[in-house]
């Protein structure tokens, strides 16, 4: 019994170790905070008036949506308290808001971020990387499965930087938006929009998946650091909402546009280049257009105003709100989150920031409601922002690590042992465990080695190039298409996990029916298997 009871929490402990790791992509080492803050759920609609939740998973949040658009949910996690789904006044529409990095302190004198309804969205994985949190906010499943770790991660057997969202880094499960394009055919309409390419794609339709569908009403766009709003995919007559930095301009200039994102008794002037705003009570903020990160932000919201616009106005998007289809319509805002770190999260204009976004969120919600007939469904994500190392964090990890990884302070919370460094990651990672100061812990992974690496000649691994550049060649070896490799591997793993369960399973009860039993295995022994035979006395 010892022995069985070993082995299942083995597995579990397994498992547990799994949601956090991804070969060929995790670090050797995680860093993640001992205490760190949860994400924050809200839901808007009448969908929404029976839900009475304080508390959910990451991975359940997709279920909440696909429950009120009548759709699949995308894993078996249940979620209690949810209203039942009416087909009959099943939302037309679907929308989904985003906004990065913005604490619970950031929302206390918010109107639509109340306390009353904030939902506490708990981990289920860490670290928290901000794309890796999304993505799984929107598949329903943590990264060991759809494999985006991080923003951007190292291979470790090559050296080689990679980037998430780009050509074969894509997530490997499916979404939210794909599900609903595939349950209607195509035939809804799917747009995704944020300053930050990468946003955009977790909470959009893939480019791979967005070929099967030629005629289809899928929309994805970002922000580029010009200024302009351009689609991501060129394919599918993706530039029907794309402005370019001219158009951008002229909105900003607006009245229109100004009354979309400016909370009431607040005025706004735009004259070269700056956008001057003045709340109710007299403060002025001023935001540079041609800054990089004030520009995003102000381009951020034009999209936001366009589209809404656009699906308002244009005869082709009017007749898709029209139909019976329900569509997904989703908004990121990245962009504030490069405000918080540049600005400070006490500063002015991260407060100026924050009021125009909400602003913009509920001037969406109620021109949208519009359109729809008000059956709009509409959830709000908060982002936490990710864990700040200090520098004496920082010192500590690069006083241990030596010059055994790569440059720390670009890959944190992971930490990549150089290959030919690759028989000290277990002293290494030792070394870490016992110094770490007590605001952190540190967890270990191995990977595993390609065959190539493991019969170099020479015997040692190649060191990795100084400018690492993303490589095809880093999410799949053999050329097969990542998504169905590593839905293979997902197979394999899970039937090998799930055949050792029913032969435990099969010895524990077999073990205790004989126990019970109190069989022996002599003949002449009055036991209930001898009585039950056909033996006679």
């Amino acid at each position: 019994m010892k022995v069985v009871l070993f082995v299942l929490m083995a597995i579990i402990a397994v498992s547990f170790a799994a949601t956090n790791f991804v070969d060929h992509r995790s670090g050797h080492i995680v860093i993640k905070p001992t205490e760190s803050q949860n994400s924050k759920l809200f839901l808007k609609g009448s969908a929404f008036d029976k839900v009475s939740l304080k508390n959910i998973n990451d991975v359940q949040v997709s279920n909440i949506i696909t429950h009120v658009m009548g759709l699949l949910p995308l894993n078996n996690e249940e979620v209690s308290g949810l209203p039942a789904a009416s087909i009959f006044n099943k939302p037309k529409l679907n929308l989904f808001f985003s906004v990065e990095s913005v604490s619970s302190d950031d929302l206390v004198n918010s109107k639509i971020f109340n306390s009353e309804s904030m939902i506490s969205i708990e981990k289920t994985f860490t670290p928290q990387d901000l794309i890796s949190e999304l993505t799984t906010i929107v598949t329903g499943v943590t990264p060991n499965v759809h494999g985006i770790v991080s923003s951007n991660w190292i291979n470790p057997t090559t050296g080689h930087k990679v980037h998430a969202y780009e050509k074969s880094t894509q997530s490997s499960a499916a979404n939210i938006a794909y599900l609903a394009n595939a349950s209607f055919n195509g035939k809804s309409m799917i747009i995704s929009s944020s300053a930050d390419k990468k946003s955009a794609s977790a909470t959009g339709i893939h480019t791979g998946v967005s070929s099967l569908y030629k005629d289809a009403d899928i929309y994805t766009y970002s922000v580029r650091p010009s200024g302009s709003v351009l689609p991501i995919f060129g394919s599918n007559g993706n530039d029907k909402l794309s402005l370019t930095n001219n158009q951008v301009e002229t909105i900003i200039y607006s009245k229109e546009f100004q009354q979309f994102i400016l909370p009431a008794g607040w005025k706004a002037t735009f004259s070269r280049g700056i956008f001057t705003i003045v709340d109710e009570k007299g403060n002025v903020n001023k935001i540079d257009f041609d800054q990089h990160e004030t520009g995003s932000f102000l381009t951020e919201l034009v999209s936001v105003f366009n589209i809404v616009k656009t699906i308002k106005t244009n005869e082709h998007f009017k007749a898709l709100a029209a139909d019976s289809i329900p569509d997904f319509i989703s908004f990121d805002f990245a962009s504030i989150s490069r405000v918080r770190e540049s600005q400070g999260a006490n500063s002015d204009a991260f407060k100026f920031a924050l009021a125009l976004v909400e602003q913009t969120i509920q001037s969406t919600i109620t021109q949208l409601s519009g359109v729809y007939g008000d059956r709009v469904a509409c959830e709000i994500v908060a982002l936490a922002p990710k864990h700040a190392f200090t520098e004496e964090q920082i010192e500590k990890l690069e006083s241990i690590v030596g010059e055994h990884t790569h440059d720390i302070t670009e890959t944190l919370p992971h930490i990549y042992v150089l290959p030919e460094s690759s028989e000290k990651v277990d002293d290494i990672c030792q070394q870490i465990q016992s110094s770490i100061p007590s605001e952190l812990s540190a967890q270990c992974f191995i990977h595993t080695l390609p065959v190539s690496f493991l019969q170099d000649a020479s015997g040692s691994a190649p060191a990795p190039t100084q400018t690492p550049v993303p490589s095809d060649s880093d999410s799949s070896a053999s050329g097969e298409n990542p998504i169905i490799a590593t839905q293979n591997t997902n197979r394999i793993a899970a039937f090998q996990i799930f055949l050792f369960f029913p032969i435990v399973f099969a010895l524990f009860i077999g073990g205790g029916i004989l126990y019970i039993m109190k069989i022996s295995f002599t003949a002449q022994s009055d036991t209930l298997l001898y009585r039950s035979s056909q033996r006679q006395y």
